[in-house]
């Protein structure tokens, strides 16, 4: 016989069991209210009479032999599915006895902590999740409350963060970074390194969300170390997939000396294309097009080469920008074709970072442990739809394949609420 049974027990008699089954058909509503009432009642005398032990055992002690009790005092107490309760609490009158039932200057149990913890990561703001919470958790928090509740989440955040790489081959990395306001003794936008990765099976996941204090070939050096450290088979890697940060692609280089390094075309783009004079960007465009989609690399070679004679005099220097980088650019055609695609730009984790951006919104300002917690959370999220579905954005049609990423996307939301 289990605690809770040697400490509460309900006991109906048949005649009313009736008579609540015949209440339900008249009045659902109010029913379950009186049956949910009478299970509070039941609840609240259980955990008082628990506590009155506790302050037993606690009195019982040798150093306590001249302490007594000193009656009672009443506190409010939420408890995750059953509300808020009035509960008396048994004092001692040195002062000294503490509950752990119902735990000094705390207002709810750790369960409605976490809940709200997670809430605020799905979007409500502090303040919107403050105006609500009696409603939605039946006792009423503040919007301080709702950010300190971060911290009930933020070890298995940094467990998530840090887990071990080495149980799938990752043979494609996104690389990018991205900014957040972040508050320490100041507010101030810090950038975070984020790492993409796509398995053999096609199959993306956030490998590194890792907040810096500037984004430099020394910081990524860093990452690339700590991937290794934590599994990540650096000869798997064939491809890294990335911008044009100063020394970025150098480093890479060095951390996954037997893989390619591809330039992404959406932020060549944005680097060439102020160099033409506007009266001629649209023509040139069109042509810059024609390279970024060829049907092979050999047309790519030739849709440049026309481009590079109808343009070397008018826009010789987006020409030279862009002949810099094109071996970088058109390195995704030695992949499988329906790979293309994906590898052609960095979309990929720049939707990523930009569904952080959209998260972070909702938390007016951020300490780095909260930002941790929101990135993991939302890292999570993201994974619900990248287990069912591959880079080539055909959805997975085995079942048993299926089976078993659903397997793993519910594991990955539990490491969060443990």
């Amino acid at each position: 016989m289990g605690l809770g049974e040697l400490l509460m027990k309900v006991v109906v008699k048949v005649q009313d069991v009736v008579a609540i089954a015949r209440h339900f058909e008249a009045s659902p509503v109010e029913a379950m209210r009186e049956v949910i009432t009478q299970v509070r009642a039941v609840v609240a005398s259980t955990l008082e009479q628990v506590m009155d032990a506790e302050i037993e055992l606690f009195l019982g002690q040798d150093e306590e032999a001249a302490n007594k009790r000193n009656g009672y005092t009443t506190r409010a107490f939420g408890i995750k599915g059953l509300g808020c309760f009035r509960l008396r609490v048994p004092r001692d009158r040195a002062g000294r006895f503490e509950s752990r039932v119902v735990p000094p200057r705390r207002h709810y149990d750790e369960a409605t902590e976490k809940d709200l913890a997670l809430l605020h990561l799905a979007g409500l703001s502090t303040r919107t999740l403050a105006l609500i919470s009696h409603r939605l958790l039946g006792i009423k928090v503040s919007a301080q409350e709702v950010s300190n509740s971060l911290a009930t989440i933020i070890p298995a955040a940094k467990r998530f963060l840090e887990r071990p790489l080495s149980d799938r081959s990752w043979m494609y990395l996104y690389i990018d970074g991205t900014n957040f306001k972040v508050q320490r003794t100041t507010v101030d936008r810090e950038p975070t390194l984020v790492v993409l990765g796509v398995d053999t099976t096609g199959r993306k996941s956030v490998l590194a969300m890792v907040q810096g204090d500037k984004e430099d070939r020394r910081a990524w050096e860093m990452v690339f170390s700590h991937l290794k450290e934590r599994g990540l088979d650096a000869p798997a890697v064939q491809l890294g997939i990335m911008d044009g940060l100063p020394g970025l692609e150098q480093a890479f280089r060095e951390a996954f000396p037997r893989a390619r390094a591809a330039r992404c075309w959406v932020h060549k783009g944005r680097n060439v294309l102020p160099r033409v004079p506007k009266r001629y960007q649209s023509e040139f465009k069109s042509d810059f097009d024609a390279v970024q989609y060829a049907e092979g690399q050999e047309a790519a070679r030739e849709a440049f080469g026309v481009l590079k004679t109808k343009w070397a005099k008018a826009c010789e220097d987006a020409v030279r920008t862009m002949e810099k980088d094109l071996e970088a650019l058109l390195v995704h055609y030695e992949f499988p074709r329906e790979h293309w695609e994906a590898l052609r730009t960095t979309n990929p984790i720049e939707r990523v970072n930009k569904e952080f951006k959209r998260r972070s919104k909702a938390m007016e300002t951020v300490g780095p442990a909260g930002l941790q917690a929101l990135l993991a959370f939302t890292a999570l999220r993201l994974e619900f739809g990248w287990a069912t579905t591959p880079i080539t954005s055909n959805k997975l049609t085995h079942l048993a394949y299926r089976e078993k990423r659903e397997a793993e996307r519910l594991e990955a939301v539990t490491r969060l609420l443990q």
